[in-house]
């Protein structure tokens, strides 16, 4: 699989734009990860974000990786950004949901960054991104990577047919708290580069992470169970300094704009094959699988999303305006389509 998807006409796009503007020089943004570097989602911002702009966008814009959690906590990073510590984060909005609560819509949506720049739902989410986190929503990207639960012993199954999470501790961000919460468990807030021990130690009983990474960030041989169905995707988002965003030439954000629309598709393909991967190492350190079916699996699906809407209606006044963009009702969840770059949306 060839991931520089559309990248010819990005390519030709940076150079009539660098021609264009012969006098501008070139900018350097600095940019940081919210993620452990080991991560899956982080690597796929280096490889089809950072490293894209660095080899087409020469002249014009170049980026420079200055690392992960080490550089600031997750939590702090949207701040530190607003402040102008760096120039670009990528981050899942679930580590500043308090500040920006519309990240709970796009965990819940059914659509993806194509259909909502085409229907005025990105447009939207930028103002707010502006209004609330003090910076420049560029991209969503990885947006159709999905989460599940993970646990190191097994749950008790309810008479609804649920896992009953009761007495049990779960490491949670603002992604999983909701479902964690609403099927009994008490929550925890730990870095995720921190579960590991926590795993070890019996701190922690389970956690929330995305479908790829388990094996990647080293959490596949301290987790015994992983429960199925998968459910929502990423709010993994890109922004920029407003100040540093406003500084750009017209040509800089013409071609900042372009590479993130390619990103938002190769992103989502990195992902997806390592995800692939990933799967039998997964199954080689010996996590099972509980899966859910029938009307156990809808209702762990409709508490799972449920629960992300109460979320967003109690906390934004954008709720009733945004919900409609983000969530097309019958719709069915999209999915990732190997053979062609276009994506269902």
């Amino acid at each position: 699989m060839n991931f520089r998807v559309g990248i010819t006409a990005i390519t030709a796009a940076a150079v009539a734009v660098v021609a264009s503007s012969a006098m501008a020089k070139e900018r350097t943004l600095n940019t940081v990860t919210a993620l452990q570097q080991t991560n899956v989602l982080a690597k796929s911002y280096l490889k089809t974000f950072v490293a894209e702009a660095n080899s087409i966008g020469k002249g014009l814009i170049q980026v420079k990786y200055l690392g992960g959690q080490e550089i600031v906590p997750p939590r702090k990073a949207a701040t530190a950004l607003k402040r102008g510590q760096f120039d670009v984060l990528s981050c899942p909005t679930a580590y500043y949901i308090g500040t920006v609560p519309e990240g709970y819509g796009l965990l819940a949506s059914n659509q993806g960054p194509r259909a909502l720049r085409a229907n005025g739902g990105f447009a939207l989410l930028q103002k707010i991104y502006k209004e609330k986190a003090g910076s420049h929503l560029l991209a969503w990207g990885e947006n159709m990577t999905s989460y599940y639960m993970y646990l190191g012993k097994k749950p008790k199954i309810g008479s609804d047919g649920l896992p009953d999470l009761k007495g049990m501790k779960m490491r949670a961000t603002g992604t999983y708290r909701p479902l964690f919460r609403a099927l009994g468990a008490t929550t925890i807030n730990i870095k995720s580069s921190e579960i590991l021990t926590a795993m070890q130690r019996n701190t922690v009983d389970g956690f929330g992470m995305t479908d790829t990474s388990l094996h990647a960030i080293g959490l596949a041989n301290v987790t015994k169970y992983r429960v199925f169905p998968n459910f929502y995707q990423t709010n993994q988002v890109v922004t920029v300094n407003l100040d540093t965003w406003a500084s750009l030439t017209k040509a800089q954000r013409d071609f900042m704009n372009k590479l993130a629309l390619h990103y938002e598709t190769s992103s989502v393909l990195y992902v997806e094959l390592e995800r692939l991967k990933e799967e039998p190492l997964v199954k080689q350190a010996g996590v099972k699988d509980i899966v859910l079916k029938g009307k156990a699996a809808a209702k762990y699906l409709e508490v799972a999303h449920g629960e992300i809407w109460k979320e967003l209606k109690k906390r934004s006044k954008y709720h009733d305006q945004l919900r409609p963009l983000l969530y097309k009702p019958g719709k069915p969840n999209r999915q990732v389509d190997l053979g062609d770059t276009r994506l269902q949306q």
